[in-house]
């Protein structure tokens, strides 16, 4: 229960502490979408999907060189019906590397994302992008790139059952990590 009031609220805050202006009517129908996906929420938490405020981790096949945790998929409309997903994630570099590359194509394994229906959404890039992951500092990677986005996703999902994602370090401490249960949130932005 208080899950879904917490998510409730915050689907209902989001909208209003993004919008630099809005006029009534604006304002009405962000307001009404955010109750729209919070019942959508709420209604799937009763039917026995696991609803969480954050993703979880899934496999990590290089925890003891990097730690890595979903903070969720960021949705960018394209139409009225469906948009691009782009991944953020929260990392802290356990290595004295000062960069690493996210992306697809580690071990011959694409970046895919699957939802509750079993939709596979696949990215347009066949590589990988180099982030700065600096030794022992926290650090937020925002996947924008137009490669690395899953395409043409229905608005309707609020959330995706698995990510794949393929990390590189360097040619010994490299992998593909899966996450469960990732959040997705339209037309915000991560803080």
């Amino acid at each position: 229960m208080k899950i879904r009031n917490l998510v409730s609220s915050l689907l209902l805050a989001a909208p209003l502490l993004h919008c630099p202006y809005s006029n009534a009517q604006g304002l009405g129908g962000l307001i009404r979408k955010a109750k729209n996906t919070a019942e959508k929420i709420a209604g799937s938490e009763k039917s026995g999907i696991n609803v969480v405020a954050v993703g979880e981790a899934g496999a990590n096949p290089i925890a003891q060189f990097m730690s890595v945790e979903p903070v969720g998929l960021y949705g960018v409309s394209q139409t009225e019906n469906t948009g691009n997903l782009y991944l953020v994630l929260r990392v802290v570099n356990k290595t004295e590397k000062s960069s690493a590359t996210f992306g697809s194509s580690i071990k011959n394994q694409k970046m895919v994302a699957v939802d509750r229906s079993g939709q596979v959404y696949n990215i347009d890039s066949s590589g990988a992008f180099r982030y700065d992951t600096p030794q022992d500092i926290p650090v937020k990677i925002e996947l924008k790139e137009p490669g690395l986005q899953f395409v043409n996703v229905s608005k309707s999902l609020g959330m995706m059952d698995v990510v794949k994602i393929g990390i590189n370090i360097d040619a010994n401490r490299q992998g593909n990590l899966t996450f469960n249960n990732v959040p997705i949130f339209w037309d915000v932005y991560p803080e």
